[in-house]
Protein backbone atom coordinates (compact mmCIF):
# COMPACT_ATOMS: atom_id res chain seq x y z
CA UNK A 1 0.00 0.00 0.00
CA UNK A 2 1.23 3.49 -0.82
CA UNK A 3 1.06 6.32 1.72
CA UNK A 4 0.69 9.77 0.14
CA UNK A 5 2.05 12.91 1.84
CA UNK A 6 0.42 16.09 0.51
CA UNK A 7 2.00 19.49 1.06
CA UNK A 8 -0.28 22.50 1.56
CA UNK A 9 1.17 26.01 1.53
CA UNK A 10 -0.52 29.05 3.06
CA UNK A 11 -1.37 31.73 0.54
CA UNK A 12 -2.97 34.06 3.07
CA UNK A 13 -1.13 37.37 3.41
CA UNK A 14 -0.19 38.39 6.95
CA UNK A 15 1.71 41.47 8.06
CA UNK A 16 3.78 39.43 10.49
CA UNK A 17 4.35 35.76 11.18
CA UNK A 18 2.74 35.93 14.60
CA UNK A 19 -0.63 36.33 12.84
CA UNK A 20 -0.18 32.89 11.33
CA UNK A 21 -2.22 30.26 13.06
CA UNK A 22 -5.30 28.17 12.49
CA UNK A 23 -7.06 31.25 11.03
CA UNK A 24 -5.31 30.84 7.67
CA UNK A 25 -7.94 29.95 5.10
CA UNK A 26 -6.24 30.05 1.69
CA UNK A 27 -4.10 26.98 0.99
CA UNK A 28 -2.63 25.70 -2.23
CA UNK A 29 -1.44 22.19 -2.92
CA UNK A 30 2.37 22.11 -3.16
CA UNK A 31 2.94 18.53 -4.24
CA UNK A 32 2.59 14.91 -3.22
CA UNK A 33 5.29 12.49 -2.07
CA UNK A 34 4.83 8.79 -1.42
CA UNK A 35 5.95 6.41 1.33
CA UNK A 36 9.50 7.27 2.44
CA UNK A 37 9.23 10.52 0.49
CA UNK A 38 7.70 12.00 3.65
CA UNK A 39 11.18 13.32 4.45
CA UNK A 40 11.13 15.37 1.26
CA UNK A 41 7.59 16.58 1.98
CA UNK A 42 8.66 17.76 5.48
CA UNK A 43 11.73 19.53 4.08
CA UNK A 44 9.63 21.20 1.37
CA UNK A 45 7.18 22.42 4.04
CA UNK A 46 10.06 23.73 6.19
CA UNK A 47 11.25 25.89 3.28
CA UNK A 48 7.90 27.72 3.22
CA UNK A 49 6.75 30.55 5.47
CA UNK A 50 3.70 28.55 6.56
CA UNK A 51 2.81 25.02 5.44
CA UNK A 52 1.61 21.64 6.58
CA UNK A 53 1.83 18.04 5.38
CA UNK A 54 -1.18 15.74 5.48
CA UNK A 55 -1.08 11.98 5.03
CA UNK A 56 -3.92 9.69 4.01
CA UNK A 57 -4.13 6.08 5.15
CA UNK A 58 -4.39 3.73 2.16
CA UNK A 59 -6.33 1.33 4.41
CA UNK A 60 -9.01 3.59 5.91
CA UNK A 61 -8.70 6.86 3.92
CA UNK A 62 -8.22 8.63 7.30
CA UNK A 63 -6.43 11.95 6.83
CA UNK A 64 -4.04 13.31 9.47
CA UNK A 65 -1.75 16.32 9.66
CA UNK A 66 1.70 14.84 10.25
CA UNK A 67 3.82 18.00 10.08
CA UNK A 68 3.27 21.74 10.45
CA UNK A 69 5.70 24.58 9.89
CA UNK A 70 5.62 28.31 10.55
CA UNK A 71 8.77 30.34 9.96
CA UNK A 72 10.11 31.27 13.40
CA UNK A 73 8.02 28.51 15.01
CA UNK A 74 4.39 28.30 15.98
CA UNK A 75 3.12 29.62 19.28
CA UNK A 76 3.93 27.08 22.01
CA UNK A 77 0.80 25.05 22.68
CA UNK A 78 1.82 24.53 26.32
CA UNK A 79 2.79 28.01 27.51
CA UNK A 80 2.51 30.22 24.42
CA UNK A 81 -0.71 32.05 25.24
CA UNK A 82 0.78 33.21 28.53
CA UNK A 83 4.42 33.75 27.47
CA UNK A 84 4.31 34.34 23.72
CA UNK A 85 7.15 31.81 23.22
CA UNK A 86 7.37 29.96 19.92
CA UNK A 87 8.92 26.70 18.74
CA UNK A 88 8.96 23.96 16.08
CA UNK A 89 6.40 21.22 15.48
CA UNK A 90 7.49 18.68 18.06
CA UNK A 91 6.78 14.97 18.59
CA UNK A 92 6.56 13.28 21.96
CA UNK A 93 5.20 9.92 23.04
CA UNK A 94 1.77 11.48 23.61
CA UNK A 95 1.31 14.20 20.98
CA UNK A 96 2.62 16.35 18.15
CA UNK A 97 2.37 20.12 18.60
CA UNK A 98 4.32 23.36 18.55
CA UNK A 99 6.59 23.55 21.62
CA UNK A 100 9.10 26.14 22.76
CA UNK A 101 12.55 25.00 23.91
CA UNK A 102 11.72 25.48 27.60
CA UNK A 103 8.59 23.31 27.49
CA UNK A 104 10.35 20.65 25.38
CA UNK A 105 13.18 20.48 27.96
CA UNK A 106 10.65 20.20 30.79
CA UNK A 107 8.75 17.39 29.10
CA UNK A 108 11.97 15.56 28.30
CA UNK A 109 13.09 15.88 31.93
CA UNK A 110 9.75 14.46 33.08
CA UNK A 111 10.11 11.57 30.61
CA UNK A 112 13.66 10.94 31.85
CA UNK A 113 12.41 10.89 35.45
CA UNK A 114 9.71 8.34 34.64
CA UNK A 115 12.21 6.15 32.77
CA UNK A 116 14.67 6.31 35.67
CA UNK A 117 11.96 5.44 38.20
CA UNK A 118 10.92 2.45 36.10
CA UNK A 119 14.53 1.33 35.64
CA UNK A 120 14.41 1.49 31.86
CA UNK A 121 16.83 3.10 29.44
CA UNK A 122 16.19 6.78 28.87
CA UNK A 123 15.99 8.14 25.34
CA UNK A 124 15.19 11.44 23.74
CA UNK A 125 11.42 11.18 23.43
CA UNK A 126 10.66 14.89 22.83
CA UNK A 127 12.16 16.25 19.61
CA UNK A 128 11.30 18.41 16.61
CA UNK A 129 9.64 16.37 13.86
CA UNK A 130 11.95 17.80 11.21
CA UNK A 131 14.89 16.12 12.97
CA UNK A 132 13.17 12.76 12.37
CA UNK A 133 13.05 13.55 8.66
CA UNK A 134 16.82 14.03 8.64
CA UNK A 135 17.49 10.48 9.84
Amino acid sequence: MTWPYDLYICDTEHENLEDHGDACDVWRHGGTWFDYGFRHAFRAAARQTHAYVRSTSPHTEYKAVVFKHIKGGGQCEQCGPATGRRGPWTRSLAFEQFLCAECARGLQAASDGISKAMGVTRWRSVRPVIEDAEL
